[in-house]
């Protein structure tokens, strides 16, 4: 059975490892949220910031247009468990508008020659 009308979209923020060295975090807004940066009532540069999960700290941030839906983080101490929330400002006040899910930056293993990354291509076999 089809849905008569779309459900809304809703607004989100997931934080992913990308590698020892970087967290990549996406994001959407819902069409009421996006149409209140259009209209200016948040500013259209956005906060994205990073902390620790166990106490909240600051662990770093970006700002970047709300529009761009993506950016890369540097992880700051591997082994650790992050979360990050985008902020907008409003009125000249920050307010926080998304909440990420809490992601674990992996420890590296062994010495810095031993740490290489292959993408997928490297370990494509070619069919005889």
């Amino acid at each position: 059975m089809a849905l008569t009308r779309p459900l809304p979209a809703e607004d989100k923020l997931v934080l992913l490892p990308k590698n020892p060295g970087a967290f990549f975090a996406f994001w959407s807004f819902s069409a009421a949220r996006a149409e209140a940066f259009r209209a200016g009532t948040l500013q259209p540069e956005v906060e994205l910031r990073l902390s620790y999960a166990d106490d909240k700290a600051h662990a770093g941030s970006r700002r970047i247009s709300w529009e761009q839906l993506s950016a890369y983080l540097p992880v700051p101490a591997q082994g650790r468990v992050y979360e990050a929330a985008i902020y907008a400002q409003r009125g000249g006040a920050w307010e926080r508008l998304l909440e990420s899910n809490q992601a674990s930056a992996p420890s590296a293993a062994g010495l810095a020659d031993e740490r290489a990354y292959a993408s997928l291509e490297f370990h494509k076999r070619v069919a005889p």
